[in-house]
């Protein structure tokens, strides 16, 4: 979690005391401090009870939206509503606090976050990728705010990953074009799907299908030359496993 240590366990025991029953609705509550209400969401969502984080965060929100533990409250806000699925909430609530909190330290922690809410959110790599590229770029600037951070290697991995993703995206638009016989619309979706994603697991059937596509349109030397280079870069491609 972004740097905010939960209660001490003797802390959060008393803490059940103090606060009033919970069929006793919170907003309706008085007499409850900034503290007290961000207290109650820290012992709450370390319970994994995230509908109580989430009333208890958004009292604070509501009550104090000046107080020092508005910033903090407003990000595990967003953590409780990720954690509960709320998904779309979420979102919103990170977006408020990266709008509202923008010289935070915690800022690189809420893009990485917001980056990994979007990827989970991402469809079958044959369907639209809109949340897998809205995921590499809130990734990527968890990156860019923070390059020797904690969370700069996990956001690299996880960009890499959605990468592969999206290369098998375009893997597939061209294998559909080759099925419909588009063999042009496959030849220049294949370029630039290897100029985009080089690198990437779907790189040699990428390739290999620019080639048919180039052989299908008469292009002989292209053709050869692009099978030429699947050979030197993927040597073991098409070939079966012993």
């Amino acid at each position: 979690m972004f740097r905010t240590r939960l209660f001490p366990a003797v802390g959060v025991l008393l803490l059940l005391f103090l606060f009033p029953a919970c069929s006793e609705k919170l907003a309706k509550q008085t007499g409850l401090t900034a503290q007290d209400l961000f207290a109650r969401g820290q012992q709450r969502q370390a319970a994994r009870k995230y509908k109580d984080a989430i009333e208890a965060y958004q009292v604070l929100l509501d009550r104090f939206p000046n107080s020092p533990l508005a910033g903090k409250a407003q990000l595990a806000l967003a953590d409780a509503k990720m954690d509960s699925k709320e998904d779309l909430e979420a979102e919103v609530a990170f977006d408020d606090f990266l709008r509202l909190y923008p010289a935070s330290d915690n800022v690189p922690y809420a893009f990485y976050r917001k980056g990994e809410l979007l990827a989970r959110q991402a469809a079958d790599p044959g369907r639209d990728q809109s949340k897998t590229t809205e995921a590499i770029k809130a990734l990527t600037q968890a990156r860019e705010k923070s390059p020797k951070g904690p969370y700069a290697g996990k956001a690299a991995t996880r960009i890499a990953e959605l990468r592969n993703r999206l290369a098998e995206h375009e893997n597939r638009v061209v294998t559909h074009y080759l099925g419909r016989k588009r063999y042009a619309s496959a030849e220049a979706r294949a370029r630039r799907a290897l100029a985009e994603y080089p690198a990437t697991a779907a790189a040699p059937s990428l390739l290999s299908s620019l080639a048919t596509a180039l052989e299908k349109q008469g292009k002989k030397d292209e053709a050869a030359a692009a099978r030429k280079t699947l050979a030197e870069k993927f040597p073991s491609f098409g070939k079966k496993k012993p």
